[in-house]
């Protein structure tokens, strides 16, 4: 076989119906063109899963075969991809679409197949309520959900969302529980489209316990055309997709790109084939296979499993042979089904892991190894001239060893294609390498795995949880030491059987997880489970469990699996989620969930032909009430404002019903509020509804005891008369507000192109702007930060102040958006640093204890390329420290230009100079991204301090905020402190640090100097 053309293929799978097959395919495409594959699989880790990041192999590699779809819980991590793209080697990828870099797609055209089996339903059998079931856990599926409603709209039949029934996965089970759902809301349709076949399966078997009948009251269709299919009852019309057609196009273009032919770029569809049987309530004659065949099946199956079977006692017995002496036997456990190998660690000189040590070789063919001890970097991991003559059905199989507890090097073996890779879970070989990271754990503590540790570690190395065997004969239930500790989280002791077990279970999950453990000992369905355990004092636990079965003659006597405590991840995501897409102080949608649902709303909109409408809201005089009253009081008008901006939507009689279900009220912030108007007919309906907020706005809000008067400043845009898109429709809807302000405010005012994208007063500030640098027109006041754990002065913060010959005092919220619109936030952010540095440094010099100098800093300055040298300037020239200097990032700026500025900000680090998160919470930030960054601190938002001491919702996002910072070793700041109670909530939690008017409001240079040094002195 040719050696000279070496393609990777990156997957996080190498068996199953999907997976195995498409290799399989794509290992026969390979060998037609004396081409050979490197499989390498993305599986970092078992438990906590992370995005695959390891550039094995780049530097060999001729062409890029993907498989690792980014919504998969394995994908690939961006920066290994955008290596890979640097490489200037073609890239394809199969079953979805990357976005992330310039490559090809081959993928099955899921939206059009849907498409037409919904039309056969509807035009085929005079279909009208149809019903959709389908899970989110795959980018397929929601493909074609879109393909039902396309099939929907081109017949003109309107859409209803109580015809969409969420499965919670893609198995018989997820159909199962939907069909549940709907005998329940009651049934008033005619058909249904499932996402899968095994979804149409687990419908079918519910309906038909209710007494439906399929197709006579209810037709199905499915998607897949799973073998079951054709022999099931009733045989079930599906749709034909071809993984022989999906790899064969894949590997096509991919070898012609290698070759110098020039293909564009973009996507390939398989076409896909609609198979029509009784389910549907076509005509269909099974097709009934000669007794014989079905004999061969059976036994053909039975051997499956037996050689499955096996192979795992074959497994175990080389894992005991491998682990028996005192280091690793690498040829033991590979050389029955490999006959080339090499086992390759880190350079334990190193830092960066990028050369590998080659530490066991074998060869049973008697091909070359390279020697032990040498050297390869791991761009160069397998190098070509290592591999030995391949037969046609041999391949190169390239894995990461690592687990929970260590990453370890590289493994590369030579091999067959297993002959079983296209059944699920059959892969010996991955849970070989599996093992394979336990004995590079054991070989590095030099510990002895005993009995049936050694077996409970094939589950445990991969998912560092508590591990569990019950033996179903004896009715006894073992443990390992890692279940004790979370059993001991509710109180109770480890259960030594199945009823103490089922025992602890909360009420509400029971029947579920009674009925997953039933259908895997019944019909071999998967056990997987997320459910609640509690003690006997009624705390609870949420626990996700695993487990598989060991069978003798078709019945089960053994289950062993895993049991994970997840309820710090099921507490962390609802608030990640919460986080994300609502406003902590109202509960509204935040910006980016408006964004998101105006986008659909778009999509609706083209396909129904109706207009949408965005009104920006801004209140008149917020300011002034939020300093008469206090941030409490300011805080609690936003609040009664939002649900004021609600109720009148909901309720309004003057717009359709559509457009009211539809409709969406948001905050973006501070004191604007935006909405949108679904399903209207022209901007007269958006006119009304503004007009009638404005009116509302008449009568006074009761606010700590006092009736306050505040007005709105509306501007109104519409779709898709005003603009296409988020941007256009915000940016004309803020022009036409701030033309609503300019003319007295307290009224609306509808965008037109005879409105200035600019109005006067905003061209009057600009100018102002430019000449208030050169006027010294800027101040800077300080407001202290403190050490909750001793109250000592940790750092000030430098907050800008305009003092406008014309204006007065101008608060940097009416200057800085415009600022960063003109660009003039780069000058005046350079000043503000230089003046920060300059002012810390004289303090210093003065005999202040030297403390920490915090400015904010905007995102069209991280922008500038040059921002690095220009922060060592202004260092160097004010002699301060770098590490008495502290940059201050919001969470929008650091999301905004993450891949950009990384470099800079980690280079301002290792300079010394502090980074920190600002503001953190009301934005879009996660943990993912935290990691990413250079940052030490995380500063959290005020408006979640506000109400914390009243409002459980704010106590708990501040308390997981404060969590996964110290999770991750940062320290945490609080903004906003004004009470005894807030501060005492924080230092429970243990907050690092406070900010706030309860030890001090922002002084000047000379009022923050004299109160440093009288704290100092007490």
């Amino acid at each position: 076989m040719n050696m000279n053309t070496r393609i990777s293929l990156m997957t996080p799978y190498l068996d199953g119906d999907y997976y195995g097959r498409i290799f399989v395919e794509l290992h026969k495409e390979a060998n037609k063109k004396n081409a050979t594959i490197f499989t390498i699989q993305a599986r970092p880790s078992g438990r906590n899963p992370e995005p695959f990041n390891y550039q094995v192999g780049t530097e060999e590699t001729d062409g890029w075969l993907l498989m690792t779809n980014p919504q998969s819980v394995l994908p690939i991590d961006p920066e290994l991809l955008k290596h890979i793209e640097s490489t200037g080697k073609p890239v394809v990828t199969i079953g979805y679409p990357e976005e992330a870099i310039d490559c090809h797609s081959v993928i099955i055209d899921n939206k059009s197949a849907t498409k037409e089996a919904v039309l056969h339903l509807i035009k085929d059998h005079g279909h009208e309520r149809i019903a959709f079931i389908g899970s989110n856990e795959h980018l397929d599926i929601v493909e074609r959900r879109f393909g039902y409603l396309q099939a929907l709209t081109e017949s003109q039949i309107n859409h209803d969302d109580n015809l969409i029934f969420q499965a919670k996965d893609s198995i018989r089970q997820g159909g199962y529980y939907a069909a549940e759902e709907m005998i329940e809301r009651g049934i008033d349709f005619t058909a249904i489209f499932a996402a899968t076949d095994l979804n149409a399966m687990g419908a079918i078997e519910k309906l038909k316990e209710a007494g439906y009948r399929v197709p006579e009251d209810i037709a199905v269709v499915g998607f897949d055309d799973l073998a079951p299919a054709e022999t099931f009852n009733p045989p079930l019309t599906t749709v034909r997709q071809s993984f022989k057609d999906l790899a064969s196009a894949g590997f096509d273009i991919l070898y012609r790109k290698m070759n110098g032919e020039d293909i564009e770029y973009g996507v390939t569809n398989i076409q896909t084939h609609l198979v029509t049987r009784a389910s549907c309530g076509c005509d269909h004659v099974p097709v009934v296979e000669p007794t014989v065949d079905v004999q061969k099946q059976l036994i053909q199956s039975k051997l499956n499993l037996d050689t499955i079977l096996t192979r795992y006692d074959e497994f175990v017995q080389r894992w005991a042979s491998a682990s028996r002496e005192k280091y690793f036997d690498f040829e033991n456990m590979f050389g029955k089904k490999s006959h080339w190998g090499c086992l390759a660690l880190w350079d334990k000189n190193e830092q960066d892991k990028k050369d590998l040590i080659v530490s066991q070789t074998f060869s049973k063919n008697g091909d070359p190894v390279p020697p032990v001890g040498y050297k390869i970097p791991l761009n160069q991991f397998p190098p070509t001239e290592w591999i030995p003559p391949l037969k046609d059905n041999d391949f190169v199989r390239v894995q990461s060893i690592r687990n929970q507890r260590g990453d370890w090097g590289f493994i590369a073996i030579v091999g067959p294609v297993d002959e079983l890779i296209l059944i699920s879970a059959a892969d010996i070989t991955q849970i070989s390498f599996t093992v394979s990271a336990a004995s590079m754990e054991r070989d590095e503590l030099f510990q002895q795995i005993q009995s049936i540790a050694e077996q409970l570690e094939i589950v445990s190395s991969t998912t560092n949880d508590g591990i569990w065997d019950w033996d179903v004969e004896t009715d006894h239930i073992q443990w390992n030491v890692r279940s004790k500790d979370i059993f001991d989280t509710i109180g109770e002791s480890l259960p030594v059987d199945y009823q103490s077990f089922f025992q602890l279970i909360h009420p509400d999950d029971y029947d579920r997880v009674l009925n997953s453990f039933k259908e895997h000992g019944e019909k071999g369905t998967a056990l997987k489970s997320e459910f609640r355990i509690q003690g006997k004092n009624e705390e609870e636990l949420w626990v996700y469990v695993t487990g598989d079965s060991i069978r003798k003659n078709d019945k089960v006597v053994r289950i062993i699996g895993s049991i994970t405590n997840i309820s710090e991840k099921k507490l962390a995501d609802e608030q990640i989620k919460y986080l994300a897409f609502h406003d902590g102080l109202t509960g509204l949608p935040n910006r980016r969930l408006f964004h998101d649902r105006l986008v659909q709303s778009i999509e609706q909109a083209d396909r129904y032909n109706y207009k949408l409408g965005v009104l920006l809201i801004d209140l008149d005089r917020f300011k002034v009430i939020n300093d008469t009253l206090g941030h409490h009081a300011g805080d609690q008008l936003i609040q009664e404002v939002a649900g004021l901006l609600e109720k009148t939507v909901r309720s309004s009689d003057t717009i359709s019903r559509g457009s009211r279900e539809h409709s969406t009220v948001a905050r973006l912030g501070g004191d604007e509020f935006i909405i949108l108007l679904s399903h209207i007919h022209d901007v007269r309906d958006a006119d009304v509804v503004a007009k009638r907020i404005i009116e509302k706005f008449k009568d006074p809000f009761f606010i700590q005891d006092h009736d306050v008067f505040t007005t709105a400043s509306i501007g109104v845009s519409v779709y898709p008369d005003d603009g296409l898109d988020y941007d256009s429709l915000t940016r004309c809807a803020d022009v036409a507000m701030y033309k609503a302000k300019e003319n007295g405010k307290n009224q609306m005012e509808i965008y037109s192109s005879d409105i200035n994208s600019m109005t006067i007063e905003r061209f009057t500030m600009e100018n102002e702007l430019r000449k208030a640098i050169e006027r010294n027109e800027f101040e800077l006041h300080y407001q202290p930060q403190f050490q909750l754990e001793n109250n000592r002065t940790l750092g000030i913060e430098a907050l800008l102040r305009w003092h406008s010959p014309c204006r007065g005092l101008v608060s940097p919220l009416d200057f800085i958006p415009l600022a960063e619109e003109t660009g003039l936030i780069i000058p005046i952010g350079n000043w503000v640093l230089k003046e920060a540095c300059r002012q810390n440094k004289e303090w210093i010099d003065l005999g202040l204890p030297p403390i920490i100098v915090s400015v904010n800093i905007s995102a069209r300055q991280l922008q500038q390329k040059n921002f690095v040298d220009i922060v060592k300037s202004i260092l160097e020239e004010s002699d301060l420290p770098p590490s008495y200097l502290c940059l201050e990032i919001t969470e929008s700026t650091a999301i905004k230009n993450v891949e950009i500025s990384m470099d800079m900000l980690r280079e301002l680090g290792e300079l010394g100079v502090n980074i920190s998160i600002d503001d953190f919470g009301i934005g879009y930030s996660s943990l993912a991204m935290l990691k990413q960054l250079p940052i030490s601190n995380v500063k959290i938002d005020k408006s979640f301090i506000h109400d914390m001491d009243m409002d459980k919702d704010d106590a708990a996002i501040v308390r997981a905020i404060i969590a996964m910072a110290h999770s991750l070793e940062l320290t945490v700041t609080a903004e906003g402190v004004e009470t005894e109670e807030q501060k005492d909530i924080l230092t429970s939690e243990k907050c690092n640090f406070v900010q706030g008017y309860l030890y001090s409001k922002p002084l000047t240079a000379k009022e923050c100097y004299e109160y440093i040094q009288s704290i100092t002195i007490k």
